[in-house]
């Protein structure tokens, strides 16, 4: 007859919790690395748009001969000669504040 080995089988609370302890220091290294691949995207994504957007008023300004005073000049035409637009198919979201949007300076610059 065989004998039924009576060990303990399983993990210790103490081993539950270094293991626990353990991944939580591995996600506090972790997580930083998350939050600033987020804000890297955003700082792109704004550059991107707004060098479309002055890209988008300087071709209006070739073609009209002045600047834009709006975004949505850059939409719909204003009632100018020369328009060829639209120069934008819609106006892009400001990543950090997507309520805010874009505002157009005297020179066709995006305003801060």
């Amino acid at each position: 007859m065989e004998r039924v080995r009576s060990g303990h089988f399983g993990y210790t609370l103490w081993e539950v919790l270094l293991v626990l302890f353990l991944l939580g220091i591995i996600a506090a290294m972790i997580n930083p690395h998350f939050s600033t691949a987020s804000e890297q995207v955003q700082k792109r994504v704004d550059a991107a748009n707004r060098q479309m957007i002055e890209g988008a008023a300087l071709l209006y300004q070739i073609d009209v001969g002045q600047y834009p005073s709006t975004m949505a000049d850059l939409l719909v035409n204003p009632g100018e000669n020369g328009w060829q637009g639209p120069y934008l198919d819609k106006e892009p979201l400001n990543p950090f504040n997507p309520e805010h949007g874009y505002v157009l300076g005297n020179m066709g610059k995006v305003q801060p």
